[in-house]
């Protein structure tokens, strides 16, 4: 009690500036860490690949993507959504997929979607048949919890959201199991690319990526953000989209459609990369 007793009276000594000394110290330190946050931004953004705003790049199928053969590693984080965003995804990785042993595929899945994990199953025995001897590359799947589920509300959608970051950051940093580093040093420690096409969770991964970049615990050549909007979309957004468009954290910002690719100046138009031509997208109003 005595203590106490002494502590007030040292308090009430005081002058009332010192008293409000730590709540001085802690905006202080907000406001640096904001405009720090701020300031890797901006810079993030500034040292990226640079294109035309008004390019607008067709690609139709069978066009052979980048060769990747000669770089040491190639290491693309993939998140599947469920359902059609997971169908998109794999035929994206269909019709630009090209064999190396330098390849490393992640998949990222939130918990209890066994349809992405079919096929992702069916993706890999195919690549598999087609480049024997490990020449298709390795891959592993990395399940984490979902961002918001269909008809979740609204409000106990940041709970879900902070766990799926949580889970998002191990998926992130985890070392590949069949890539580890005592053989292959640091060359598979980090994705190189980030691929999503429209699910929350996508989103959720690409931010979490972005802060770890921003707060330099990562190589500032790793994790380019690659968002390709739904093919089902040609004249509006998705909620993901916005979001990707809004924050900028997206390396490239592709479209599949001119009519929306003309509303987003900025944004690649690719033709058909995403689903086969048999089907028509939907009428956004």
């Amino acid at each position: 009690m005595a203590f106490f007793f002494c502590l007030a009276l040292f308090l009430a000594a005081l002058p009332p500036i010192f008293l409000f000394l730590p709540l001085i110290y802690t905006i202080t330190g907000v406001c640096v860490l904001i405009g720090f946050l701020f300031s890797r931004h901006i810079t993030i953004r500034r040292n990226r690949f640079s294109y035309k705003p008004s390019q607008l790049s067709k690609q139709v199928p069978n066009v052979p993507t980048p060769n990747t053969s000669s770089l040491p590693a190639c290491y693309t984080l993939y998140v599947l959504g469920s359902g059609g965003h997971s169908a998109e995804m794999i035929e994206t990785i269909k019709q630009s997929f090209r064999g190396g042993t330098n390849l490393h595929r992640r998949y990222v899945i939130t918990s209890g979607d066994k349809s992405s994990a079919g096929m992702v199953h069916e993706l890999e025995c195919n690549i598999k048949d087609a480049f024997p001897d490990r020449r298709g590359g390795t891959f592993d799947v990395f399940e984490i919890s979902r961002a918001r589920a269909v008809h979740q509300p609204l409000y106990t959608a940041p709970l879900t959201c902070l766990i799926s970051a949580a889970h998002a950051v191990h998926a992130l940093t985890s070392e590949p199991s069949l890539r580890p580093a005592k053989t292959y040093g640091d060359q598979f420690k980090y994705p190189h690319v980030i691929v999503t096409n429209g699910p929350a969770t996508g989103f959720i991964v690409g931010m979490i990526a972005h802060v770890l970049k921003m707060l330099c615990l990562v190589p500032p050549n790793g994790f380019k953000i690659v968002y390709t909007e739904s093919w089902a979309r040609s004249r509006t957004l998705s909620l993901t989209g916005k979001l990707f468009w809004w924050t900028g954290i997206a390396e490239l910002f592709l479209v599949q459609h001119e009519p929306l690719a003309k509303k987003l100046p900025g944004a690649l138009l690719f033709s058909t990369i995403a689903v086969p031509a048999t089907r028509s997208p939907r009428r956004d109003k």
